[in-house]
């Protein structure tokens, strides 16, 4: 029956068609009642835990690709939120089913909503923006949730993504197979009250938001692929109402992003050295100052939750383990474990380049370089650069090479 369901609809419709939503929906409810094989699994998590080098495809689906994929009301109804399956059957919601490919996948935006009280499991009045994304590999063969990682999340021109994104707006996500496709359904506080802006929506290869997938232009704000880029860095434009937007409301919540109560102050959260800079060091310090300047090199590699590659993408665990395993010191990947390491210095006065430092919010470690400045990988960033390292309160510091 699946083979004549395919042949019907590969005779009925062109490609600038558009079949019935509620008799496609009809069509794959059918379907999947035929399937006797299916994987599902599901999973509700903070988006922080939860940012190609040629076009490869990229448009709007046909009528006849549009029709392999669930609805975001099926989606929203496998996932067992059926007031959200009846928010994408609504007015506001807006059915958007537009495809890219890059990086050998097929990643496509079926829709999207927001609104007030729209999930049963959202906040009583939590006004929220709702997503929903098919992830397909473009061979044909299954997405392995276990194994792949991506990150979703709308990004607002004028404002670099690197700080405001879902990771930064209480995004979080739920996602599951279906037929060798990943769909996931984002949700993070409402863009709407930004209608008046230039907004996007990303998918990118990756936990966090990946810097070198994309380019924000600061004098325009805006926000654009990066070309060059070797991997998933899709980018759709979202077409929300212009008069839902709400300037003063979106500028007071975008302000509270970067003054809520972590202490961390984005002004020192990536600087750029002087080309006169030089790790200083001092008398029986070598190791230490040979430490901090081969951590250098490492600028500007990408942050990777859980990684631990010093090229490809690490978190700060990951980072500083990697740079003393150069040494011949082993630390063990967990922060909190690595204040274990070596012995305490009193006072940021006392550090010497080489040096831990210790984060509390959240816990986070990084390499003292000297003239009261770290390098480290950092989730924010989503890379590895260089902070003032006061941008947020030190709570340790400790020693862990050999002085001589």
């Amino acid at each position: 029956m699946e083979k004549e369901l395919d042949e019907l609809l590969r005779h009925a419709l062109t490609p600038t068609q558009q079949p019935d939503f509620r008799l496609n929906r009809k069509i794959l409810n059918q379907a999947k009642e035929l399937r006797d094989m299916r994987k599902k699994a599901m999973r509700r998590l903070p988006a922080a835990v939860l940012t190609a080098a040629l076009i490869l495809g990229a448009g709007s689906l046909t009528a006849f690709a549009a029709w392999r994929y669930l609805t975001p009301e099926d989606v929203a109804q496998e996932m067992n939120d059926t007031k959200l399956a009846e928010a994408f059957l609504g007015g506001e919601a807006v059915m958007v089913n537009e495809t890219q490919s890059y990086g050998g996948y097929d990643l496509t935006l079926l829709g999207i909503v927001s609104g007030e009280n729209l999930s049963k499991y959202s906040a009583a009045m939590s006004d929220k923006t709702y997503a929903v994304v098919a992830i397909a590999k473009s061979d044909g063969t299954p997405v392995v949730q276990e194994e792949e990682a991506f990150f979703v999340s709308p990004l607002i021109s004028g404002y670099d993504p690197v700080h405001y994104n879902a990771a930064s707006m209480h995004g979080s996500y739920t996602e599951m197979t279906e037929a060798g496709v990943l769909y996931r359904l984002v949700e993070c506080d409402t863009v709407e009250i930004l209608a008046d802006h230039d907004l996007y929506l990303c998918i990118s290869d990756g936990d966090f938001y990946n810097a070198k997938a994309y380019c924000y232009h600061e004098e325009t704000g805006v926000i654009s692929r990066n070309p060059e880029y070797d991997g998933v860095n899709a980018l759709f434009d979202l077409t929300l109402d212009t008069e839902k937007a709400d300037p003063d409301r979106a500028a007071e919540y975008m302000a509270d992003i970067w003054t809520d109560d972590s202490g961390i102050s984005r002004e020192k959260l990536n600087v750029e050295l002087d080309e006169s800079f030089a790790v200083p060091t001092a008398s029986g310090n070598e190791p230490g100052a040979q430490a901090a300047e081969y951590a250098l090199q490492f600028v500007g590699n990408p942050y990777a939750w859980g990684g631990d590659s010093l090229t490809e993408g690490t978190d700060s665990s990951g980072f500083t383990s990697g740079v003393y395993a150069y040494f011949d010191v082993s630390l063990p990947h967990d922060s909190k474990e690595q204040r274990q390491q070596g012995y305490e210095i009193e006072g940021l006065e006392n550090a010497l380049p080489g040096d831990l430092i210790f984060y509390e919010t959240p816990a986070h470690v990084a390499i003292y370089i000297g003239d009261g400045k770290i390098v480290h990988a950092l989730s924010l960033a989503g890379e590895i650069c260089v902070s003032e390292a006061d941008f947020d309160e030190i709570v340790m510091i400790r020693r862990v090479l050999e002085e001589k």
